[in-house]
């Protein structure tokens, strides 16, 4: 059996990245189908012939950092895909600031016969939290003791805050007072229960169809969950992981298949170069991030020259 993958992006700069990555998604899966959804209200994509597979999402949503937005936009290329004559069996999840490290061949290969229906980054969402033994935490990731504490406060706990109007700055703001973190107190302020858990995690996957469709379907859960996350602070590590796990019949592989270094610590991950090309080939990941077309163009050309010969 041979898996069918098509790729979802969610950009909104970097138009000459962005076609870097579309050209070799083209050229390594064999013309897949992929849709864009790119915020054209950021960045404009005039000058850059962007070969006809793509089809980008018409009209887009103004995205922003640390909003539902970015959830939207995927959501809203996912319809589009399903929407297509060519469906693929699975989605992968890709922002324009990541690269496929892996030949087509082995990654079909895997979601075939992987026996999974999504590959995400995920772990429970609870307090108190207590860190499981068999796990080696890294100090600055999704994988580190102190991230779970940070998304019960973020998407779980309800923050109190104190009204207030600044002089200096000219309007109102909300100075913070505590943050109420009781699971009986709680309860009445968000839709987690017994029965519908909270879960997080890196914000990229991918899914096959009967996941899409269980992420995109309209009923009364998703809806509150999505009410849920449109007053959260970055729902994109934690919306579609919350709808996704809650799915008893859903089989969903922590497995990492993105390559990311979070060696150099703070919020965000180390920008790969060649250096890091021997470490990206020998995780087997399917994709890594982040990248950057400005720093040149040698660390694409490394993983391309190593990816294709490993396709012979």
């Amino acid at each position: 059996m041979v898996a069918t993958v098509g790729f979802v992006l969610v950009s909104h700069d970097k138009p000459a990245q962005l076609l870097r990555l579309v050209r070799r998604l083209i050229q390594l899966y064999d013309h897949p189908p992929i849709v864009c959804h790119h915020d054209f209200s950021k960045c404009s994509l005039d000058g850059f012939d962007f070969p006809r597979e793509v089809e980008f999402v018409r009209p887009h949503i103004d995205t922003k950092w640390g909003g539902l937005s970015i959830c939207l936009a995927y959501c809203a290329a996912m319809k589009a895909m399903r929407r297509r004559a060519d469906c693929p069996e699975w989605f992968a999840v890709l922002s324009g600031a990541d690269y496929p490290v892996r030949p087509a061949q082995a990654v079909r290969d895997q979601l075939a016969n992987g026996g999974f229906d999504v590959y995400m980054d995920h772990r429970l969402v609870e307090y108190p939290w207590t860190p499981d033994p068999s796990v080696a935490y890294e100090a600055h990731s999704f994988n580190s003791t102190a991230w779970v504490p940070l998304a019960y406060d973020r998407y779980v706990a309800i923050p109190l805050w104190l009204p207030w109007y600044s002089f200096a700055k000219k309007k109102p703001i909300k100075i913070p007072l505590a943050t109420l973190r009781s699971k009986r107190l709680v309860s009445f302020f968000n839709p987690f229960s017994e029965t519908l858990k909270c879960y997080g995690g890196s914000q990229w996957f991918t899914l096959n169809r009967k996941a899409v469709d269980r992420l995109l379907e309209e009923n009364a859960q998703n809806r509150a969950i999505l009410a849920h996350y449109r007053r959260r602070f970055i729902p994109d590590e934690s919306f579609p992981h919350t709808i996704l796990c809650n799915q008893p019949d859903l089989k969903i592989s922590s497995n990492r298949i993105w390559y990311i270094d979070w060696s150099q610590g703070g919020h965000h991950p180390k920008t790969l170069g060649t250096e890091d090309v021997p470490s990206i080939l020998a995780s087997v990941a399917h994709f890594a991030r982040k990248f950057d077309l400005a720093q040149g163009v040698d660390v694409f050309d490394a993983i391309d020259a190593a990816v294709d010969s490993a396709s012979i």
